[in-house]
C-alpha cells in the first residue's frame, strides 16, 4: 500500500495491526516512518508513544519520537528523546549517526539556546576527533556560538592530571556556577552529572527539566537534563553547559565526590591521555 501511494492507509494499518494483534514493534517503526513522511507529526508522536511504552529502552523509538516532536514544534521534549537515543546506544557511541546530534543541536537552536546547541556537535566530534575535528565541524560550532554570543576563551590553556590506581580514576576540583566541588574526570560520561544537593547549591534550574536515561558503569540510571551557566576547571572554562542532575545519595559517586565531569564539558576541549596523565587543553583552530 505504501509503494502504491496509499501511505496513510499503510501507516494506519500497521498501527492497528500492532494494537489489535500484538504484532512486532518493528511495525510501529514503519508506521512512524510513514507518518513522518506525511508530515503528520501528531500522529507520529502518538504511535511513537506506543512504541516507547512497549519498548522503553529502544533507542530508535526515542529517536523517532524526537523527530516527530521536533516536527510538531515541541523542542523541549524532543531534546530529551534525542538525549535518550544517544545514551541508549550503549558504551560505543562512535557508531551513532551524526543526524541524532545534529537534530539535538537544531532543537536547542529552535529554543534560542544557541550556546547549548554547540554541545551535541562537540560531543559528536569528541567521539572521533581524528576524523571529525575539522574546519567544517568547527564552523558549525562557531556559527552557533556567534548566534548565541557565547563566551569562549581565546587564549590557549591546558590542565594536566596524573592517572592514579588500577582504574585510572582522576578526581578534580571544579566550579559549577561558582560553587566548588570534587568531581571524577569521566570521558565515558556524556554529561556533567551531579547530586541534587550540589545542584541546589549551584542554583541549577530544574523546573521543567526532562528526565533522561544515563548509562553508567553500574547500568542505567535517571537524571534531569538542565544546564550550568558556567563550568570551570583550573584555567579552562565553558558557559551554558548541559548537565544531568541525579537524585542520589552522597556516596553514589564515591565518598566526598559531588559528581562526574563528563563530555558535555570536556568535549569543548582537546583531551589526550599519555605518559600516565590526562591533558585537557584549548582546542586549536583547524585549517
Amino acid at each position: 500500500m505504501d509503494k502504491s501511494g496509499y501511505r496513510r492507509e499503510a501507516a494506519n494499518g500497521l498501527y492497528k495491526f500492532v494494537m489489535n494483534c500484538g504484532a512486532p514493534a518493528t511495525a510501529l517503526h514503519r508506521s512512524i516512518d510513514i507518518y513522518l513522511r506525511l508530515t503528520d507529526y501528531p500522529k507520529a508522536v502518538e504511535v511513537a508513544d506506543e512504541f516507547i511504552r512497549r519498548a522503553p529502552s529502544n533507542r530508535d523509538a526515542h529517536y523517532l519520537r524526537g523527530a516527530a516532536l521536533e516536527g510538531a514544534g515541541d523542542y523541549q521534549r524532543a531534546l530529551v528523546d534525542f538525549a535518550n537515543a544517544i545514551e541508549l546506544f550503549g558504551s560505543d557511541k562512535k557508531g551513532i549517526s551524526s543526524r541524532v546530534f545534529m537534530r539535538m543541536a537544531s532543537a536547542y537552536a529552535a529554543l534560542n539556546r544557541f550556546c547549548e546547541a554547540a554541545a551535541p556537535i562537540n560531543m559528536w566530534v569528541a567521539l572521533d576527533p581524528a576524523a571529525r575535528d575539522n574546519s567544517q565541524t568547527q564552523k558549525i560550532i562557531a556559527d552557533y556560538e556567534a548566534k548565541g554570543n557565547c563566551a569562549s576563551a581565546k587564549e590557549f590553556h591546558k590542565e594536566s592530571y596524573p592517572l592514579r590506581g588500577q582504574k585510572n580514576v582522576v578526581t578534580v576540583k571544579a566550579e559549577i556556577n561558582g560553587v566548588r566541588g570534587l568531581f571524577i574526570l569521566d570521558t565515558g560520561a556524556s554529561y556533567v552529572s551531579m547530586r541534587t544537593g550540589f545542584a541546589e547549591r549551584a542554583k541549577i534550574p530544574l523546573a521543567g527539566a526532562g528526565e533522561i536515561t544515563l548509562m553508567t558503569a553500574n547500568g542505567t540510571t535517571k537524571g534531569k537534563l538542565s544546564k550550568a551557566d558556567r563550568v570551570r576547571l583550573g584555567k579552562l572554562e565553558a558557559t551554558n553547559v548541559p548537565v544531568a542532575v541525579q537524585n542520589v545519595d552522597g556516596k553514589s559517586y564515591g565518598t566526598g565526590v559531588d559528581g562526574l565531569l563528563g563530555m558535555s564539558f570536556l568535549s569543548r576541549f582537546e583531551v589526550q591521555m599519555a605518559g600516565g596523565s590526562i591533558e585537557i587543553r584549548t582546542r586549536r583552530p583547524k585549517k
